[in-house]
């Protein structure tokens, strides 16, 4: 696309009303090698027929999303946010963030354009839509997805967030990782989008501390929910809890459902622990299933939902896992040389203890699982005493009806 044809060339305009673009912001879409440009107000209404309602297809809290078509039928998703000081913080950081990133499975930022109260970005358009409407949408709207579809999601998401975490010149933290912010394509490729919450990951520490939890109930790690603790060990956790929709089909908050089974995390974390594998997976799957790869997609989402963020593993051995990788045990060997090393501290910032109380008045139908931090470090430890072929054999030895 020659986006230099549609740059708008009168921004200085259109931010009369907003105040002063910040230097930076503009600087950033000048030098950015990501090829990130302004474009013309004009042009994305005229790209959306006007932005029509037969055009919108998705509304939030504070935005809306059309479908726009280019010149040259290339589809994109035009993305419009209303202006506030908040939001245009918001927007600066995602602007800057988006274009330091380009990753086969994230959703690059084509554009921007600022037009009176409207803030707005424009993306590649997905054909396919969501994981969360082809998961958990209408049967007879959206197709089962396959068990190859699901692995292979899977895999491009953990290769995205490892990406994030730990190949970008600073780490970067997405804050917001479910099923709705993985788009697939023609080809039910995957890719991760919506980075409005995304942060610069800490440098100096661990962890950073947010006053404002921000992101989607069923998705959210105790001690990010709890204490505002940000680290790249959030989106571990929010990716164990997609990894189990991939795995059983089912909602990670489902108000339908008996009290007992309306979290997700909550209904199969004891069946993860029992290696009960068979009342867990989708069953509209049917025999279609790599048993391999579903039992180490099963061992990643155990490992990703363990309570304590110091002892989940790191993006880079999940993936790894994933993957199935020769040099995995040595990964995780180094997991708990880690764990050990994070035990022996005394002033260990990720010691804090979730109790139950505290979960169930704040939580209601959340319902996060904060209750097994012995036995998710003893599937761990045990884990990382065994290669990764004898752990799966034994852990999960009783699941012998899916060999």
């Amino acid at each position: 696309m020659e986006s230099s044809n549609f740059v708008d060339k009168s921004k200085e305009h259109s931010l009369s009303k907003l105040g002063e673009l910040p230097e930076n912001l503009d600087l950033l879409l000048k030098t950015n090698s990501s090829g990130c440009t302004w474009f013309s107000h004009d042009v994305l209404k005229n790209w959306t027929s006007q932005f029509s309602p037969e055009n919108l297809i998705g509304i939030g809290g504070c935005n809306r999303v059309y479908k726009g078509v280019l010149p040259d039928d290339r589809p994109v998703a035009v993305k419009i946010l209303k202006s506030s000081n908040e939001a245009w913080k918001d927007f600066t950081q995602e602007v800057n963030i988006m274009t330091s990133l380009k990753h086969k499975n994230i959703t690059p930022l084509l554009g921007i354009c600022i037009e009176d109260n409207d803030l707005i970005s424009v993306y590649d358009f997905l054909s396919k839509g969501n994981l969360e409407e082809n998961l958990h949408g209408h049967a007879k709207v959206k197709p089962v997805l396959s068990w190859e579809v699901r692995f292979n999601v899977a895999v491009g998401i953990a290769e995205a967030l490892n990406y994030l975490h730990n190949e970008c010149s600073r780490p970067i933290i997405h804050r917001d990782i479910k099923s709705s912010n993985i788009l697939l394509s023609d080809e039910y490729e995957s890719q991760l989008s919506d980075f409005g919450l995304a942060t610069w990951g800490p440098t100096t520490s661990c962890s950073l501390t947010h006053s404002d939890v921000v992101g989607t109930f069923g998705y959210l790690a105790p001690e990010y929910f709890m204490y505002g603790k940000v680290s790249e060990k959030i989106d571990v956790y929010s990716f164990g809890v997609v990894l189990l929709e991939l795995l059983s089909g089912r909602k990670p908050i489902d108000a339908e459902c008996p009290k007992d089974q309306g979290s997700l995390v909550m209904w199969a974390k004891p069946k993860l622990e029992r290696g009960d594998l068979t009342s867990i997976l989708d069953p509209n799957l049917n025999e279609n299933v790599d048993n391999a790869q579903m039992h180490r997609m099963a061992l990643a989402a155990t490992l990703c939902l363990t309570q304590a963020a110091r002892l989940r593993p790191k993006m880079n051995q999940i993936l790894k896992i994933l993957r199935g990788d020769k040099d995995v045990d040595k990964g995780m060997n180094n997991l708990v040389g880690d764990q050990n090393d994070s035990g022996n501290q005394d002033n260990n910032d990720d010691d804090e203890v979730y109790p139950d109380s505290s979960v169930e008045s704040h939580l209601g139908l959340a319902l996060l699982d904060v209750d097994g931090t012995s036995t998710s470090f003893s599937s761990v430890e045990q884990s990382c005493r065994l290669s990764l072929e004898e752990f799966l054999k034994e852990r999960w030895s009783r699941s012998s009806s899916l060999d």
